[in-house]
């Protein structure tokens, strides 16, 4: 596998973002599909209300790679409640598993991010989705 190969971030990742101040990180688990350096995925984090009651927050990403950089932009599903962009830069280390770098949301809030992947699962998302689906007598009965 080349080193360029490496860095397609397709896959399942779990990470983390940090904000300013007193404020506890936040887990997140992103799904990411990455078409020659193009980006496309749905993000879940953990949701607190103010009277404690925990939810889930869906969000997609879209953004673009080229070599070690990547950038994309996160839209919370619910832009009643969460309406502003956030924007995310980071540099994919070379064994193409984890992502560090910054987000923002400008004028308002800032801080750092890590995702890790685990190894191999760019590769099993490819391998299933290049399976071939039987026909005809191979399918077996329906």
């Amino acid at each position: 596998m080349n080193a360029e190969a490496n860095f397609d971030l397709t896959g399942h990742w779990t990470g983390m973002f940090n904000y300013p101040g007193p404020f506890p990180p936040v887990g997140f688990e992103a799904e990411l599909r990455d078409v020659g350096g193009s980006i496309a995925g749905t993000v879940s984090e953990p949701d607190e209300d103010p009277s404690g009651n925990v939810g889930t927050l869906w969000a997609t990403v879209e953004g673009a790679r080229q070599g070690s950089a990547v950038t994309f932009t996160k839209m919370y599903e619910d832009a009643e409640r969460m309406p502003e962009p956030v924007f995310y830069s980071g540099t994919i280390q070379p064994d193409g598993n984890e992502v560090s770098g910054r987000w923002e949301i400008p004028g308002h809030w800032s801080g750092t991010f890590l995702m890790v992947r685990n190894p191999g699962a760019a590769e099993a998302v490819e391998e299933e989705a290049a399976e071939e689906v039987p026909v005809g007598d191979e399918a077996g009965p329906l």
